[in-house]
């Protein structure tokens, strides 16, 4: 069980101190599957599977979020891109600063052409404040110009007949 010691403010877990830093609890998804999860066009949650819903146990905590996932951008020199998402708040967590007209994301791929069955790989990474006890849900949003990504399952040449896992987490981290 976690308390706070009303005399020092210290966080405990069954009356042992939680030091700064400290991981709090950790939740993921990894989702992989033999059918191919294909993505493109405008930014859309990658998939529902990716959900985490998530209750801080303090609202003085640090959230960090992870993503990684391989994919597949057959023939393309399109960009693409993802970002964190809170469900509950219809928001990017963290949305970076805006710059023009430019996308607001926590990561950008182009790829090269030269080959259908070169992958590649999502790996992305964010920290945010808890701010409150509130429970809320993330997940994954992504966007192409156009072409699909192929995440989870890629049918290439006999090389390149392989499937892999998305794995997302939510880890809170003591103040």
């Amino acid at each position: 069980m976690i308390t706070i010691d009303g005399g020092t403010g210290t966080i405990l877990h069954n009356g042992t101190s939680i030091n700064s830093g400290n991981v709090i609890q950790r939740q993921y998804k990894q989702i992989t599957s033999t059918n191919d999860l294909a993505s493109s066009g405008a930014f859309h949650e990658l998939s529902t599977d990716l959900r985490i819903a998530f209750t801080p146990k303090f609202a003085n905590s640090t959230l960090t979020l992870e993503f990684f996932a391989s994919f597949y951008y057959p023939n393309s020199t399109q960009l693409q891109y993802c970002k964190f998402y809170d469900v509950t708040n219809s928001s990017t967590v963290e949305e970076p600063p805006s710059a023009g007209s430019r996308d607001r994301v926590h990561w950008v791929n182009r790829n090269g052409q030269y080959d259908a069955n070169d992958a590649d790989s999502v790996n992305m990474m964010i920290f945010t404040a808890a701010s409150n006890t509130n429970a809320r849900t993330y997940t994954i949003y992504h966007r192409t110009e156009g072409a699909a990504s192929r995440f989870l399952r890629a049918d290439g040449d006999a090389a390149a007949l392989t499937t892999m896992p998305a794995v997302f987490s939510v880890t809170e981290i003591a103040a």
